[in-house]
């Protein structure tokens, strides 16, 4: 029973051995590559970060160089893109001050770039030519990083340049990303001490006695684990038989339950398509309603249009409307009376008060305004010929009326008064007056009209009274002087 116990054990030990040394012999050099890789790749970053993130641009390849035959200095030359449209291809020397700082020294568009020289194809060298305008000659830091920048400007001219650029004395296997007969056999030899590490070892008696412990002092706890999966194993296929009975046992019940279910689908069903039904109605009833409120905005709005246009009919008539009687008064213009005189005033009144009220300019197109104020117009160049006809020739009576006798008192002349002409024509002022208002042109002519008039008379006045005066300075005595 040991016996078995121990090859068994001995068994499971030979299947985890190998992994075991497998991974003693990986991490070491697992560690080893990426700690490489963080060294090699930390000028890259720095680069990255603190020069061309800034400018917007990105790093696609790096090469360590300095000045052919001149002294070792630490310069990089860099391969950039610019992210942005169209696409900018730059060749940049970037130089480190003594403050780990990278400084840009030079920035060239790679589409200038004539020709690539990798000066040997058939041995290495570090020695490489760039020629633009300018022939630059530089040594790289290590025929890897040659070979993979010469690499990067193959592919970037092939793929962005058409083909400008020219490579000569470079490797075939160089541009085609292959690797040449040394770096086969290099890689050949790595390969078969990595095959030698994993070649499988015996273990060591005290590797054995070490692994046979650990396996035993675990044994019950796999075991255990066993013999626990086998039970939940039981017990999950009680618990699928009881599933199984109960879900046979509620058939019925479940058939009730989708025939409930299918029933309620049903009314769902009505109920859906009586809520479009009224849907439809409560849309039609929308419509007319919205058809009857826009039909009450129109009434709402035709009232009060009627309204204002009623306002304004009502203004224009009674303030347009001239009484007939003022109008026969006016077109007859008859001032033969003091009583056709003062209804000669009332009419001019009335007229006035028609032909001054205020409307608006688009009313005077309106044919019954028009006409109405043309009526006015007629009716007050007639009355105004009347008047000037009729108290020109008062005027002129005046003008012609005999001269009263010179009045004499106790040897003194008195002149005659004209008081009689003056009464004669004070009726006439609300006229006057009017007249000035309506016709100033007109009213400017009556007073020469009236001036050369009673010159007449005051003429003859004078000439009278002189001659009166000198009969009387004529025939007084002597002594009385």
């Amino acid at each position: 029973m040991q016996a078995a116990k121990t090859a068994k054990t001995q068994a499971r030990a030979d299947t985890l051995l190998p992994v075991l040394r497998l991974l003693v012999t990986r991490i070491p050099q697992f560690v080893l590559n990426k700690t490489w890789l963080f060294t090699m790749t930390s000028p890259w970053l720095l680069l990255e970060k603190d020069v061309f993130t800034p400018l917007n641009e990105r790093l696609l390849e790096i090469v360590h160089i300095w000045k052919t035959g001149k002294k070792r200095k630490g310069s990089v030359l860099c391969v950039v893109v610019a992210n942005y449209r169209p696409i900018q291809l730059f060749l940049v020397k970037v130089k480190a001050d003594r403050g780990e700082q990278y400084k840009i020294t030079n920035r060239w568009l790679l589409k200038y770039l004539k020709l690539v020289d990798g000066k040997t194809v058939n041995q290495e060298t570090l020695d490489f030519e760039l020629q633009f305008d300018k022939v630059y000659k530089w040594t790289a830091g290590s025929c890897e990083e040659k070979n993979a920048f010469i690499r990067c400007l193959w592919k970037l001219n092939h793929r962005y340049l058409s083909g400008t650029i020219s490579f000569v004395n470079v490797p075939s296997c160089t541009m085609e990303g292959k690797q040449g007969p040394q770096e086969n056999a290099k890689a050949s030899a790595e390969a078969e001490i990595q095959e030698e590490h994993c070649v499988y070892q015996e273990m060591t008696p005290k590797e054995t006695a070490d692994m046979l412990k650990l396996m035993e002092e675990y044994e019950p706890i796999v075991n255990n684990a066993a013999a626990f999966a086998e039970q939940l194993s039981s017990d999950l296929q009680v618990l699928d038989e009881t599933n199984l009975r109960a879900i046979i046992s509620s058939e019925r019940q479940v058939m009730l339950l989708m025939n409930s279910i299918d029933e309620a689908l049903v009314e769902v069903a009505k109920v859906e398509e009586t809520l479009q039904i009224h849907d439809k109605l409560l849309g039609s009833l929308k419509q007319q309603m919205d058809h009857i409120q826009q039909e009450n905005f129109l009434l709402h709005r035709i009232e009060s249009n009627q309204e204002k246009l009623m306002g304004e009919i009502l203004f224009l008539t009674s303030n347009l409307d001239l009484n007939e009687e003022h109008c026969q008064v006016l077109r007859q213009g008859d001032l033969s009376s003091p009583r056709k005189v003062k209804a000669c005033i009332e009419a001019v009144e009335a007229l006035s008060s028609c032909m001054n009220v205020q409307i608006q300019p688009g009313y005077r197109k309106l044919q019954a305004v028009a006409e109405q104020l043309i009526m006015f117009e007629t009716l007050k160049q007639n009355f105004e010929n009347s008047f000037i006809s009729h108290i020109t020739s008062i005027f002129e009576q005046q003008g012609n009326t005999q001269v009263p006798p010179v009045m004499q008192q106790t040897n003194k002349l008195i002149s005659p008064t004209h008081e009689s002409y003056h009464d004669e024509l004070l009726p006439y002022v609300p006229l006057m007056t009017w007249l000035k208002n309506t016709n100033p042109m007109l009213f400017s002519d009556l007073p020469k009209v009236y001036a050369r008039s009673l010159c007449r008379l005051y003429e003859r006045e004078i000439k009278n009274f002189f001659e009166m005066a000198r009969v009387l300075l004529l025939g007084r005595p002597k002594d009385s002087k």
